[in-house]
């Protein structure tokens, strides 16, 4: 008997696929993605692709009352700025007691971390030799006028920060590594997002989630959007925090989709709108735990 709880998904994917999921940038963002939906509903959420034929949708919404409805996952996420990304979880911190020094290295997303981490300590190692001591943070603006050609060749692997101080009396030397985050001018700005939507909805690499989705012919066909730090900037920070207003405008949704959800996840809001309803936040109306 499956273990069914209100205000969780159940969860029909096998262990290798939760498993690949739970590894990936965003995490088990289908997980995450069923849990707001189950406690915005109080509905029997299912995640129901389980790889056992092609074309399924992610989850499946019952109801006692209707038909069911739909939903497809996606993540607004660059390939390449994921593979950094998960490359610098794995190689958070270098060990370095030779080096005497705490060094911070910012990478973009052309950097290929596991290429970067052979050498690294070395090649800063001779930067400390050569006097290149980073004492203030410089970025890779600076880096193609710098005279030491090992500055140079870190900026073209993606290296794009670089600063470092002396450890102190209980540190050991190390380098510490970090992923690019996103970045821009404050203010939110709604008309951003919509551009963003609209582009990211109908682009052709979307065409199978439309096609899915059109495919069950659900009244309600949704799609759920995890954005990352990857998304552009306007869309991105209109989902902060720091807001609390919803937008104004009417979203232009493909034909396939009529209901449409985004997640700043996991640090900012989660916005959905719904044909009648219009937008809403889903956490200020949670129907179960």
């Amino acid at each position: 008997m499956e273990d069914y709880r209100p205000g969780y998904p159940v969860d029909e994917r096998t262990p290798e696929q939760r498993s690949r999921q739970e590894k990936s940038h965003l995490g088990d963002f289908e997980w995450a993605a069923g849990r707001v939906i189950a406690r915005f509903s109080g509905e029997r959420v299912v995640i129901q692709d389980d790889n056992s034929r092609p074309g399924m949708v992610d989850l499946r919404i019952e109801s006692d009352d209707r038909p069911p409805a739909y939903v497809e996952v996606v993540t607004d996420i660059d390939e390449r700025y994921s593979q950094m990304v998960s490359g610098v979880r794995q190689h958070q911190t270098l060990p370095a007691p030779r080096l005497g020094r705490v060094w911070y290295v910012t990478l973009g997303a052309s950097a290929n971390v596991h290429r970067l981490v052979r050498s690294l300590v070395s090649r800063l190692e001779a930067l400390q030799s050569a006097g290149q001591l980073f004492d203030t943070a410089q970025a890779q603006a600076s880096f193609s006028q710098n005279q030491d050609p090992e500055v140079r060749r870190l900026a073209t692997e993606g290296v794009i920060e670089l600063a470092s101080a002396p450890a102190t009396e209980n540190q050991e030397g190390k380098v510490w590594i970090y992923a690019e985050g996103t970045g821009g001018r404050t203010g939110q700005d709604w008309a951003q997002l919509d551009d963003w939507l609209f582009a990211y909805l109908h682009d052709p690499q979307r065409a199978d989630v439309r096609k899915k989705l059109a495919a069950t012919r659900s009244q309600a066909r949704h799609a759920f959007i995890g954005m990352s730090f990857s998304t552009a900037w306007g869309a991105y920070h209109a989902l902060s925090s720091s807001y609390s207003n919803l937008p104004e405008f009417t979203p232009r949704l493909p034909p396939e989709i009529n209901r449409v959800w985004i997640w700043n996840h996991p640090i900012g809001r989660c916005l959905a709108w719904f044909p009648g309803r219009g937008w809403f936040e889903p956490g200020r109306h949670w129907v179960t735990e």
